[in-house]
């Protein structure tokens, strides 16, 4: 990966430097051959510069880096044999990875505002069968103004695949191009814990918080949406209370039920 300060066109006489740029290399050579073989660089390549594109076709530009575009090239080494070399060119954001954070320079609310803003934007992804497959503090980089920006989309997939659920029974379960609550999606199991609680960046009620972040979806979970959860989460009392303890056909139900739904 480069880091590279271009020459701003409209001021080119001047010398005037235009905006940072990272060029990120897709080379087999630097691969090991024991983990990967060559093929996955090219593959590498593809997702990532046709989830950049993707994305921005589809206006969700302001979670990610901009993209300046996509190359391949060949190259010929001294013994004359050639390989393919790929280039993806985005914006080099002045940040820093939330791997490279501590946790405990932030308070409580600024913590859960960087989660709300991942969540959401991943959310916003999955909504057009987009799924990043990688996203972990490393990947993600906060702004000095608390701005978080989504990378590395090498790993990334143009649409849902029947692992994202459970009992899987027919292509469509998958709900495709429906908005699924971060609710359902991001549930945490009892006693499981992901990156980011390992890493400290989640230090409260993660259920709980989901459902007073996202409260506004509860109205628009349907029983199909709840396949994202195990059988024995949806058991749980926040679930099961959703579907079987109120009579949600009754005018203004949710305005009811929002008072008693404790996790």
């Amino acid at each position: 990966m480069l880091v590279q300060e271009v020459l701003d066109p409209s001021h080119a006489r001047e010398g005037r430097l235009g905006p940072k740029m990272v060029a990120k290399l897709f080379d087999a050579k630097y691969l090991d051959p024991y983990d990967h073989p060559p093929s996955y660089a090219n593959h590498q390549y593809i997702r990532e510069s046709s989830a950049y594109r993707y994305l921005i076709r589809h206006g969700l530009d302001q979670h990610i880096p901009r993209f300046y575009g996509s190359w391949s090239t060949i190259i010929v080494d001294t013994q004359g044999r050639q390989r393919s070399v790929r280039l993806v060119l985005i914006e080099y954001i002045e940040g820093t990875d939330m791997a490279h954070l501590r946790p405990s320079d932030f308070s409580p609310n600024q913590r859960k505002d960087l989660l709300r803003q991942v969540v959401e934007a991943e959310s916003r992804f999955y909504t057009l069968d987009l799924r990043h497959k990688d996203l972990f503090p490393r990947n993600v980089i906060v702004t000095e103004t608390r701005r978080v920006v989504i990378i590395d989309f090498g790993l990334a997939c143009i649409g849902r695949s029947a692992s994202d659920i459970y009992d899987f029974d027919d292509p469509d379960d998958l709900l495709d191009g429906d908005y699924i609550s971060p609710i359902v999606r991001w549930w945490r199991a009892q006693d499981v814990n992901d990156e980011w609680a390992l890493s400290g960046w989640t230090t409260w009620g993660w259920n709980q918080w989901l459902v007073d972040t996202w409260s506004s979806d509860i109205p628009d979970i349907t029983p199909a949406m709840l396949k994202w959860l195990p059988s024995e989460e949806r058991e749980k009392p926040f679930f099961y209370h959703l579907f079987n303890g109120c009579d949600r056909t009754s005018p203004k139900w949710y305005v009811a039920y929002k008072d008693q739904m404790r996790v």
